[in-house]
């Protein structure tokens, strides 16, 4: 199939080439859906990532820091990232209510997070360039929103989807 000059109705240049030089959109693309390189740390905040697996890549372990949320990781899943913390959860489950300030949260991923953070912001262990937090599947879209929703958290972590 071939284009027609609207002036004078001759034949033009092939559609792809016409493509490039005139449409706003793209002819081809990289289909991959996995970053190969954690994004960078902007404004002071570490790129923070919810996910049923850890990525791969030395580029992530390397600079990077991960927590196990409810899961057991396994020798393969926490060698090589330069920190690794696992979080269980409260063991006490007392709970007044949505507001009660008793137990707003206490023992919270988001206060496990909240304290690491303030941790390295103090000197101990090294920054981390990125953090993830690895949980069992059926949590990651409930652990993302508490994350998203905590107010101290989002001064020092940049949730990605």
């Amino acid at each position: 199939m071939t284009a027609q000059n609207r002036s004078g109705g001759e034949e033009g240049s092939q559609p792809r080439e016409r493509a490039e030089t005139t449409s706003l959109f793209q002819t081809e693309a990289a289909l991959s859906t996995c970053m190969r390189v954690p994004p960078r740390i902007q404004g002071g905040r570490v790129p923070l990532f919810v996910r049923a697996h850890p990525p791969q890549g030395q580029v992530w372990r390397g600079r990077g820091g991960v927590v196990f949320a409810g899961v057991t990781p396994t020798p393969e899943q926490a060698q090589g990232w330069a920190c690794v913390l696992e979080w269980h959860g409260s063991k006490e489950q007392a709970s007044h209510g949505g507001h009660c300030l008793c137990c707003v949260g206490r023992g919270g991923l988001d206060q496990f997070l909240l304290t690491q953070a303030q941790n390295r912001v103090r000197g101990v262990g090294d920054p981390l360039e990125v953090m993830v937090v690895v949980c069992p599947p059926e949590l990651v879209k409930a652990y993302a929103t508490q994350l998203k929703t905590s107010i101290f958290l989002s001064s020092f972590y940049a949730l990605y989807p």
